[in-house]
């Protein structure tokens, strides 16, 4: 009988102990599979977050050539272009139009290349400032064809004469502001020059008090005093 009870005793603890040793290999089996699933998910997390990168540089807006600034025009191009307004004077209007032809000179040490629209902006007695938006050619006149390129000049230590319009809508009544002054800063250089529309009245020079009712325009930078380009 206690040959039995041993036998039986030792049966069971052998029993116990592969219990035990099953136990722990399936322990270290979910182990083992959990840090598969760790690295599968990391592994699949930094795909998703490549592929999102690549995507997301895809997507982003690329600037075309053309009229509108490219990237690169925020580099200033004349950045030591020396500006000297030589008249801003009215242009003939009509209908709801007026508007004003700026003339300037620009010297620039060491030569560089300017092209594209003057930054311009209105104050108003409103105390509010309109930004012109850029366009080829205006109702009164200035400009360039649709076709043509812009202009491309050169800048010298030899004064240029370059120039460009400006275009609103006007009205003659109290709900509108008056234009007090201009700010024009000329394309890819610092200067930002500030002047007021004037007339010639018994060879006075006078400032014009034009009424703006909106829709400012300023047309290509263009060699010469006409404001068209030739």
């Amino acid at each position: 009988m206690a040959t039995i009870e041993d036998g039986a005793q030792v049966t069971i603890r052998d029993l116990l102990d592969e219990e035990a040793l099953i136990e722990e290999a399936r322990e270290r089996a979910r182990g083992r599979r959990h840090r598969r699933v760790r690295i599968a998910v990391i592994l699949v997390a930094s795909a998703c977050a490549a592929v999102f990168g690549i995507v997301h540089r895809s997507a982003s807006p690329t600037r075309t050539s053309g009229d509108r600034p490219s990237a690169s025009a925020t580099v200033l191009t004349c950045p030591d272009a020396r500006v000297k307004l030589l008249g801003v004077s009215a242009l003939n209007g009509a209908a709801v139009y007026s508007g004003v032809l700026v003339r300037a000179s620009v010297v620039s040490s060491p030569a560089c290349t300017m092209s594209g629209y003057p930054i311009v902006g209105a104050d108003l007695t409103s105390h509010a400032t309109a930004v012109a938006s850029m366009v080829r050619a205006t109702y009164l006149g200035g400009g360039l064809s649709t076709a043509a390129r812009l202009p491309r000049l050169s800048m010298t230590s030899r004064a240029r004469v370059v120039s460009f319009t400006l275009e609103f809508v006007t009205g003659n009544g109290p709900t509108c502001p008056r234009v007090n002054s201009i700010t024009i800063t000329l394309p890819g250089t610092r200067e930002v020059l500030t002047t007021r529309p004037i007339f010639n009245a018994g060879g006075l020079a006078l400032p014009m008090k034009f009424i703006y009712c909106g829709d400012l325009q300023v047309t290509p930078l263009v060699d010469g005093a006409s404001g068209r380009a030739r």
